[in-house]
């Protein structure tokens, strides 16, 4: 019954319907291979840069002092070829969202821990963004001193807490 209604309601439209392969989306970026990713991956691990694969989902967590001096949000000359070769890795695959989150220390306000890892994140998403990193959505936050990944804080960016996390989803079709 359901099917002659939905036959009987189409009637008289121009529906086209697209069943060509080349208007579907490729399971795979163009030009890339998975030799290429693991020696992306290994290169940035040798670099002191920290990604972890589980399935089809990416994080990679960068030292907060790689990328900015202490306490500052304000990215530095050599970070820039960090997240070149981060950014690099990222155009490996198709995504559809980039989550930029930054992480700090324990400092003296929370309200200063959280404006200024949201600084931070902010910092990193719009150079990602003006790379050409295409995701139809980069989002930021700053987590603050939330979510420790060790107990003890130096209080410092030299701190293993104080970190930028990217994490992205590989999309199959």
């Amino acid at each position: 019954m359901l099917a002659v209604l939905l036959t009987i309601s189409c009637r008289g439209r121009n529906y086209v319907v697209i069943d060509n392969e080349r208007y579907r989306l490729p399971r795979k970026v163009t030009a890339t291979a998975d030799a290429a990713v693991i020696a992306l991956q290994a290169k940035m691990q040798s670099c002191g840069i920290t990604v972890i694969t589980v399935g089809q989902d990416y994080l990679i967590s960068i030292p907060s002092a790689f990328l900015f001096p202490n306490q500052s949000p304000r990215l530095t000359w050599q970070s820039y070829g960090v997240l070149n070769l981060v950014i690099t890795f990222m155009k490996q695959f198709r995504k559809v969202a980039v989550n930029v989150t930054s992480h700090s220390s324990k400092f003296v306000s929370t309200r200063r821990e959280l404006s200024l890892t949201e600084a931070r994140s902010r910092a990193v998403a719009d150079y990602l963004w003006s790379q050409g990193v295409d995701s139809r959505f980069i989002f930021t936050e700053g987590a603050g001193s939330d979510k420790p990944i060790t107990p003890y804080s130096t209080n410092s960016d030299k701190s293993l807490n104080s970190r930028i996390d990217i994490t992205f989803r590989d999309t199959i079709v």
